[in-house]
């Protein structure tokens, strides 16, 4: 069996496309073709830990897909080839990009934005961290102070 190298040559270009969403966002990404001859499409690939991708599209021949991402956080994202034999290539170079909620609409008043970052361990020797949805109150102040009373967590199973 021989072994067809295809080559994507970069994910070039990630962008907002449509942000007025609560949920969903549309990022578009562009990317080179690639030198190989025999290329039927590519597939773009995204999920929200590096180069473990939850989903997946066919771009067909086009250069440029826009995907839906359910829920803001950071994205990464891959491309590859594929030729008429179903034999992919390998990703491309990775790009990532941060999907961050839209503030709110007050023209002439100040904001503050509150992001929650948490520490998660599976083994207590490796940590990763877990940013969570902001939340935003209008700046009554000068200074504002925060702090956290309590933290609510609770495991959930989604049938």
């Amino acid at each position: 069996m021989r072994t067809r190298i295809f080559r994507v040559v970069a994910l070039v270009a990630v962008g907002l496309a449509v942000a007025g969403l609560v949920r969903g966002q549309t990022v578009t990404l562009a990317w080179d073709a690639s030198a190989s001859t025999n290329v039927a499409g590519y597939r773009v690939y995204w999920g929200t830990n590096s180069r473990a991708y939850c989903c997946v599209t066919n771009a067909g021949l086009a250069l440029t897909q826009g995907v839906v991402l359910p829920h803001s956080g950071r994205w990464f994202f891959a491309a590859t080839a594929y030729d008429t034999n179903g034999l992919e290539s390998d990703f491309s170079g990775e790009v990532s990009w941060e999907s961050r909620p839209a503030p709110p609409v007050m023209a002439g008043k100040t904001w503050v934005r509150l992001t929650p970052v948490f520490g998660r361990s599976t083994n207590l020797a490796s940590w990763g961290s877990v940013t969570g949805e902001a939340t935003w109150f209008p700046a009554t102040n000068r200074a504002e102070f925060f702090r956290v009373n309590r933290l609510l967590m609770e495991r959930v199973m989604v049938p």
